[in-house]
């Protein structure tokens, strides 16, 4: 089975409905068929390609678990749903439980099979899960301006052997800092989405995590030549090393130093692994733990760079396009603690 909802699907849902009693022919027929059948694509248009993924891999694991109790995945009733997150909670975490849980559930409801989330008893069993589980989120470190600092003296392209893989690593970093970029943004940046001011770097994201209907949004980066940490400065010395060949602004690069084409002849696109083990591999380098920083981590800092350097809420949140306050201060590791903070103050001596 495929890490897909589409392939766990094994009827069509807006072809298979019922057709009017009236007579039609059979043109009318085959283009009733064919708009059902874009329809089903434009709703899975409304799932990420990641989220796909997960829910179709949380959904054969849910299948293999009901299969072993002699029961049919599509048909077993909401308190087999109860049981198999109660088997889960036992190792997993809970973010790994409601990922687990929301996938069958919409697999159930896309199957015409929807399993009553709304009951009253199956609620009360998702609070006690939650309760006893915690919902303390998992918080990787925030990559800050000491940590580039130290991380851009390793990658020097004057003296590495892969110069370029040296100059994208380089720019990678420095703009996922600076534009608060998730992996999959950078990862999905085009070279037509980037253009120059007399201020600084304009970059387009085409579609993001809250921006599944990719309307577009434009992000700006202010140009500070004088600093080391400039990532306009890194951007254009990343394009001079690349060229002007239309594709992916940041491409794969071959062990030997080379840019990496396809058989169309394009340049092919790094993925969102790229970010989080350029980010592992270079903290690891610069001798702090590797497994307390992720390819978030650069989003993250660029939010607690923020905070430290007394950008407002709202300001950040802007230019990192988060929707929810609440989100968005949790991207502030620890910086906002210390402001106007008093406790010091309860030990001195009057």
């Amino acid at each position: 089975m495929q890490d897909d909802i589409t392939a766990v699907d094994p009827r069509e849902t807006m072809a298979a409905a019922v057709l009017p009693d009236a007579a039609l022919t059979d043109a009318q027929i085959a283009e009733i068929r064919r708009l059902a059948e874009r329809a089903d694509a434009l709703v899975e248009a409304s799932l990420s390609a990641n989220t796909r993924k997960a829910y179709g891999s949380a959904w054969r694991q849910w299948s293999e678990w009901c299969l072993g109790f002699g029961l049919d995945p599509q048909r077993a009733d909401a308190s087999w749903l109860a049981m198999h997150l109660t088997a889960l909670s036992e190792t997993r975490k809970l973010s790994t439980i409601e990922l687990r849980r929301a996938a069958v559930l919409e697999v159930r409801r896309r199957l015409g099979r929807p399993l009553p989330f709304d009951d009253v008893q199956f609620q009360a069993f998702l609070a006690g899960l939650r309760r006893t589980k915690g919902v303390r989120p998992e918080k990787k470190s925030a990559l800050l301006e000491e940590n580039l600092r130290a991380v851009l003296l390793l990658l020097d392209p004057s003296t590495a052997p892969a110069p370029k893989r040296c100059l994208r690593d380089r720019v990678l970093l420095l703009t996922g800092f600076a534009g608060g970029f998730r992996r999959s943004e950078l990862a999905g940046f085009d070279l037509r989405d980037v253009s120059f001011t007399a201020e600084g770097l304009v970059l387009f994201v085409a579609g993001s995590k809250t921006d599944q209907e990719r309307r577009g949004e434009e992000v700006g980066v202010q140009a500070v030549p004088a600093s080391p940490l400039c990532a306009v400065t890194a951007v254009s010395a990343w394009l001079a090393a690349r060229g002007d060949t239309p594709g992916p602004l940041f491409c794969r690069i071959d062990r030997g130093g080379h840019l990496t084409y396809g058989v169309d002849g394009r340049l092919q696109p790094i993925d969102t692994k790229t970010v989080a083990r350029l980010v592992k591999r270079v903290i690891k380098g610069t001798g702090l733990g590797e497994g307390e920083f992720s390819g978030h981590s650069l989003r993250a800092g660029m939010m607690t760079a923020a905070d430290r350097k007394g950008v407002p809420l709202e300001a950040a949140m802007q230019h990192g396009r988060w929707k929810d306050a609440r989100t968005a201060r949790g991207y502030r590791r620890h910086s906002s603690l210390w402001q106007g903070n008093f406790t010091g103050k309860l030990l001195m001596d009057e």
